[in-house]
Formats: structure tokens, C-alpha cells, sequence
């Protein structure tokens, strides 16, 4: 029997201290790579790395007898972006990054701070919380600094739109399954205090899309100048190279 998860106990803040060398050492050395060996070599492994995380964990749930059509479906926020971000590996959109520059720097790294977890290391449900979150921020990281992209004007708002868009579509698949993806009917299960301090449903999503508007706008703001400046005849389609 595994041991009870404690956020920001032993193992979660070495976890977090492990990823975040683990991001700085590998972004420094992406940094020295040619772009002809990142385009050839490196994102073809991101993108298969991806797609094993994606199936991978899912299949190890189905054999451990742990797999619920109500939770383990890629549904919620963070398993949707693992999908997109796969997808734009393979074809880069800038609609594409824009949505998940957001989607990303907020849910993945809210569940790697936070995160929804009842057991701690060595369950298997540590490890896919910890390694896809923190690969998805590494990709968007990896994006930002190394490739240099950006996020394109007012990009937070069409993120923002997205965002409200899938809550739409998921309230008719929560009611089949009897599922809280993207937690449209009761807040997070988490081990932080604030959240005791939302509303009863529905109004806590009020207060989640406030957030979220607000959040979007923040991580807006590195970007907000050189955005205003070149995104106003931008393509909607880029290369993914420096």
C-alpha cells in the first residue's frame, strides 16, 4: 500500500526541485543544438515522448485494474492540451500555440503545484501526474526560449473563448459518463485551502472563469509589445524553427 500524498511534502518538493534543474539544464543545451538537429532529431522524440505519455499511462491503469471511464479519459484540460500539443509537434498553427501557451502555463503548471493526487511515490498515478505536466511546460518553455515563438495578439482572449467553448461541449459528455472533466460539477479534490473558499456550484465557475481571464491577461503581458508590434499581419500558420 502506498503512502498518502502531501502537497509540498519531501517527495513533491524534490519532485519539483528535479524538474525544475531537469527544464533549466535541458533548455541550456537545446540552446547550444543546431536548429537543423532540433528540427531533425528533436522534436520527432518530443513528439513520440508525448504520444507514449498520452497512451502509455492509460494502458498501465487498464492492467492495474485502476483505469475509470469517469476520470482516466484524456478530457480534462491538461489531457486535451496533450493532445494538441502532439498535434502541433506535427504541424505547427499559430491558433494552435496561442490556445495552448495559455491552456498550458496555467493548468499544467497549477497540477504539477497543486496537483489532484491520493498517493505518493512510487504509485504510478505519481509519476503520470508529475512527468506529462511538467513535459507540457517544458514544451512551451522549449517554444518560448529556444524557438523564440510567441503568442500572437490578444492571443489570451481567443484562449479565454476556447476555454469556454469546451466547457460547453463537455457538459453533455460529464452527464454520460458521470464524469467531472474539466471540474464543471464540483471543484478539484486537492490539498489547497483557498479553494475551500469558492461558491457552491454553479457560481464557483463564475469565479474559475474570472480567474482564468485574469490569469490569461497576466501571462499576456511578457509578450504584449513585440506582440502589438508584428502580430497584426501575422499568418495563421509558422514554421516550429528559430
Amino acid at each position: 500500500m502506498h503512502s498518502a500524498f502531501k502537497m509540498f511534502g519531501r517527495s513533491h518538493f524534490l519532485t519539483l526541485t528535479v524538474i525544475i534543474v531537469a527544464m533549466f539544464v535541458a533548455l541550456y543545451k537545446l540552446q547550444t543544438c543546431s536548429p537543423e538537429w532540433r528540427k531533425k532529431y528533436f522534436h520527432p522524440f518530443l513528439a513520440i515522448f508525448l504520444f507514449t505519455q498520452i497512451v502509455g499511462w492509460r494502458i498501465i491503469f487498464i492492467l492495474q485494474h485502476d483505469f475509470a471511464l469517469d476520470f482516466d479519459l484524456p478530457l480534462h484540460l491538461c489531457g486535451l492540451c496533450e493532445i494538441l500539443l502532439f498535434c502541433y509537434l506535427l504541424r505547427p498553427n499559430q491558433t494552435v500555440f496561442d490556445i495552448l501557451y495559455y491552456w498550458i502555463m496555467s493548468g499544467s503548471t497549477l497540477a504539477v503545484l497543486i496537483p489532484e493526487l491520493q498517493w505518493d511515490i512510487p504509485s504510478a498515478r505519481y509519476f503520470a501526474m508529475f512527468i506529462p505536466h511538467s513535459l507540457m511546460v517544458f514544451c512551451m518553455l522549449y517554444f518560448i526560449i529556444v524557438l523564440k515563438i510567441r503568442p500572437s495578439r490578444n492571443s489570451y482572449w481567443k484562449a479565454f473563448q476556447a476555454i469556454n467553448i469546451l466547457a460547453l461541449i463537455m457538459i453533455p459528455i460529464n452527464l454520460v459518463f458521470k464524469a467531472n472533466y474539466l471540474y464543471l460539477r464540483d471543484v478539484p479534490p486537492v490539498q489547497f485551502g483557498p479553494i475551500k473558499l469558492l461558491p457552491q456550484w454553479p457560481w464557483y465557475l463564475l469565479v474559475l472563469d474570472l480567474f482564468f481571464i485574469f490569469f490569461y491577461r497576466l501571462l499576456y503581458q511578457p509578450f504584449y509589445q513585440s506582440s502589438h508590434q508584428t502580430a497584426c499581419d501575422e499568418k495563421e500558420t509558422l514554421t516550429i524553427s528559430p
